[in-house]
């Protein structure tokens, strides 16, 4: 009986060792299973958080890459602008530099025009100085050439007129060479075409003109007439017979330049206080001679004489 019971109360102690053991296990594995929960728990926590922080950092990275793609976008519609604003400024550029080259080649071209006439000009220039060289030059040897034959006559220096007052020539208001006038053409002429158709000037005078004047008294056609007529009178006596210091040939040569005009009283000659009429001196015949091209001349000397005054 004793021994039963002994044995009863030996199992009893081990399951309750068992049960205790049981029990503290099931308490470590609930501790264990707690502390491992409470390790997620705090882990996911952690996690939680931290995804929330780089949540927000990628927030604020996207918001600043936002900015940026915005920055980004107003800088390519700057540089679209730019970009479009340069091809404007380099088509301008190129049209521009098409306008110069026109401008250029247009005024190199107007540049050589100017060259060509300015070398035009220079060399009219120096064939004007060389006739009116060779008209003073003429002018001087009809000065000498008269001077040497003892005829006193007076050449102008500048168109080489020489004047023979109508006393000398004709009676008053007569057309007849007197006797007087005669005998001066004979000395005067022949000394007058020869220096002027020798063969070093004969190339270059153009005209031989016989011009005859009057004094103011009478009227304007009366005097015309007479000047007319006494030009004439003038020209006739030197191709006529009477005129035998000239040879034929001379004459013939004459006719081709020779001519004989009257003026009437339209250019009278007047005393020294300019308003008074010298009628003596106004009643005259006079000789003049023309270079060839000779208004030609007057004009390219009057046309270069105004663009130096420029």
């Amino acid at each position: 009986m004793r021994k039963k019971r002994r044995r009863s109360g030996e199992n009893g102690s081990y399951w309750i060792s068992y049960s205790d053991m049981m029990a503290g296990m099931l308490f470590t594995f609930a501790l264990i299973l707690f502390m491992a929960i409470y390790q997620l728990v705090d882990l996911q926590q952690k996690k939680t958080i931290e995804l929330e922080t780089k949540e927000a950092q990628l927030s604020t990275q996207q918001s600043i890459l936002l900015d940026q793609e915005a920055q980004l976008q107003d800088k390519e519609a700057l540089l679209a602008a730019t970009t479009l604003m340069l091809q404007e400024q380099q088509q301008e550029l190129d049209e521009n530099r098409t306008a110069l080259t026109a401008a250029q080649q247009s005024l190199s071209l107007q540049q050589s025009k100017i060259e060509e006439q300015a070398a035009l000009l220079a060399a009219q220039q120096t064939e004007i100085d060389k006739l009116i060289g060779l008209r003073s030059r003429i002018i001087e040897e009809l000065r000498d050439e008269l001077r040497g034959a003892g005829l006193d006559a007076v050449v102008d220096r500048n168109t080489g007129a020489i004047a023979f007052t109508g006393a000398v020539l004709f009676d008053t208001n007569q057309n007849t060479l007197k006797d007087s006038g005669k005998s001066l053409l004979n000395a005067f002429i022949p000394v007058y075409i020869r220096t002027l158709m020798s063969e070093e000037n004969e190339d270059y005078v153009g005209e031989i003109i016989i011009e005859g004047h009057t004094d103011t008294s009478g009227t304007y056609l009366h005097n015309l007439a007479l000047s007319q007529e006494r030009a004439l009178a003038v020209a006739q006596y030197c191709f006529g017979p009477e005129m035998t210091a000239l040879s034929s040939q001379e004459k013939k040569m004459l006719e081709s330049i020779l001519t004989a005009n009257g003026r009437s009283f339209a250019d009278p000659v007047y005393m020294p206080d300019g308003r008074t009429v010298d009628m003596e001196s106004s009643r005259r015949v006079v000789f003049k001679f023309r270079m060839k091209d000779a208004e030609m001349i007057d004009q390219m000397s009057e046309i270069l004489e105004g663009q130096r005054g420029d």
